[in-house]
Formats: structure tokens, sequence, C-alpha cells
């Protein structure tokens, strides 16, 4: 059996506009790049999906759809479209959230329905692979500047360069004890016959190649672990999830909070601690939140298969 939910997904990738009849429209709002001051970004322009449950008329672009795909007569569609509208509403009247797909879901406040968008990149977006661009100020650079000059200047050194210099010696060391025998025997030039019978001393190089090659080895390995520790030292800073936040990580929602927390008792772990959180009527089970959706992004693909279906919300 097919899915009204499947066409409404298909037609938003390319229109603007689709209507849902006695449900409502569903409606592309394209917001372009500004400057975030405060927070020192410039965000990328941005194409969601909002909901007016006030267009509700038919205008075939649904039914029209189900026709081509599906093989049915235009008034089964609208029959199909009519039945799958009478059980969004029973489902809202029950206290359950309407999944629409990738897009969003529905879900009833203060007696009306409310759309909650989901903000994920589609490639159908004109936008997709624009990021948000972090920057300093003239001022706030000046400002480092000085701090710097009055603070006593102390040599850090990260430990990823540590690495890389420590294998550069490493390597240098090696290739000049190679090198020592060579530079050091003496050459032998004399005419006396007597000495044509003398076997000189043979001198066997150090292995240089095997050496170099398992100081490089050892050297990947520490950048690897140091790359490794600043991507979790990154994933703990943004999981910490809370209401101050603007953006979170959701893993599923629940209609009681009884059922959230026995989902939070049989998943939550000390590498992925979860939160419930209440939106309307329903309960959000979070894993992670930021003030910046991209931050959540990154962690959403180092997220382990239980929570494969988790989306970005506000």
């Amino acid at each position: 059996m097919f899915s009204l939910v499947e066409h409404i997904e298909y037609l938003m990738m390319s229109h603007d506009c689709v209507v849902v009849p006695g449900w409502g429209a569903l409606i592309a709002q394209y917001s372009s790049s500004f400057y975030n001051e405060e927070a020192g970004v410039i965000n990328k322009p941005q194409r969601k999906v909002g909901f007016n449950s006030s267009v509700n008329h038919n205008d075939g672009l649904l039914a029209q759809s189900i026709v081509r795909r599906e093989g049915i007569t235009y008034d089964e569609a609208v029959r199909f479209i009519a039945v799958s509208v009478q059980t969004f509403r029973q489902q809202l009247a029950e206290g359950n959230e309407v999944s629409l797909g990738r897009l969003g879901f529905f879900h009833n406040s203060d007696d009306r329905i409310d759309f909650i968008p989901f903000f994920h990149e589609s490639r159908n977006d004109e936008y997709f692979g624009l990021r948000n661009v972090n920057f300093n100020t003239l001022a706030q650079m000046r400002a480092e500047q000085e701090e710097q000059e009055q603070e006593p200047q102390v040599a850090m050194v990260s430990p990823r360069s540590w690495a890389r210099r420590a294998m550069h010696i490493a390597a240098s060391i090696i290739v000049l004890l190679a090198l020592v025998p060579v530079l050091t025997t003496p050459i032998i030039n004399s005419n006396d016959k007597s000495l044509a019978s003398l076997e000189l001393p043979s001198v066997k190089p150090a292995p240089v190649e095997t050496a170099v090659t398992d100081t490089v080895a050892k050297t990947e390995e520490v950048e690897t672990e140091v790359v490794e520790v600043e991507a979790e030292a990154e994933v703990a800073e943004a999981s910490q999830p809370s209401e101050e936040h603007r953006y979170h990580l959701v893993v599923c929602t629940m209609s009681t909070e009884a059922q959230a927390q026995a989902y939070v008792k049989r998943h939550n772990s000390a590498d992925y601690p979860l939160q419930v959180l209440k939106r309307g009527s329903s309960y959000r089970i979070v894993v992670a939140a930021a003030d910046d959706p991209t931050t959540l992004y990154k962690i959403k693909h180092n997220l382990p298969e239980r929570f494969a279906k988790s989306w970005v919300g506000e």
C-alpha cells in the first residue's frame, strides 16, 4: 500500500507549495544569509518548510501525482487523500504526533495544529553544500592581539605539531647514523704490492628505510590518537542537552512521560547520555544540544546504529 507522505516529500523537492486538501499547505520558506554579531558567525541562506492550515483547497497537484505513480483514477486519488487526512486527525486527537517523513511532524498545541520542520540538508536544496562561516571582527582581532602583547609569551606546542617535529628529528638522526661509517672509513691509496692481498673490512649500512618507516608509522598513530581525542572533546562539549540551547539532536519522541523515561532507562549510557524534554503534549528524547545545528550534524554521523533515525530540531 502506498503512502501519502511519500508523494508529499517527492513534490516538495521540486515545488515551493504542496496543498493537502482538507489539511493545509506545506510552503517552502527562504531566508537570506545574515551576520550574527554576538556569535561571530555568518549564517548561510536556508530553505525550510512551513505550514499554513488555512490553505486547504484541492489544486490537483497532489492527486495528479498519485494518479501518475499508482495508476489509479483521479476520484480514487481524491478519496485516498481524504482517508489519509482523517487518519492524521485521529492520531492528533489521541495525543500522538503525525510524522511527515524527512520534512517534519505535526502535533497539537493549544487546540491548533503546529508543524515542526526538521533541520537537514537536501541535495535538491539550491543551498546544498554551503556552511556557516565563523570569524572574528577587526576589533576583536585587535583586542586579542593587545591581550597577547600584555601577557608573558609562553611557547605552546600542540600534540600534533610535537609529533611531526619528533618524526623529522628521528628520521634525521637515523640518516646521520647510517652515514657515519661511510664518512669516517679511511680511504687507502697505496702502490705497495705487499698490501694487495689485504682485505679491507666491509661496511654494512644501517637499515635506514625500515627505521624511517617504523618511525613514520608510530608518528601517524600518535596523530590519529590526537585527532580522535579532539573529536571526542568536540562531541562531549556539545553533548550536554538543555533547554538553554536552541537546537537539539532528537533520538525519538513519545506521547507520555512514562514511555520517554522507559526509553531513556533502556538506552542511556555514559558515552551517550539521554535527556527528556517536553514539547507541547509530547516528550522528546535528546542526546545532544548546541546553538549551531552544524555541530549536531557532525555528532549525528558518529552515533551508534540504535540512534540512526535521529534528527535536529529546535
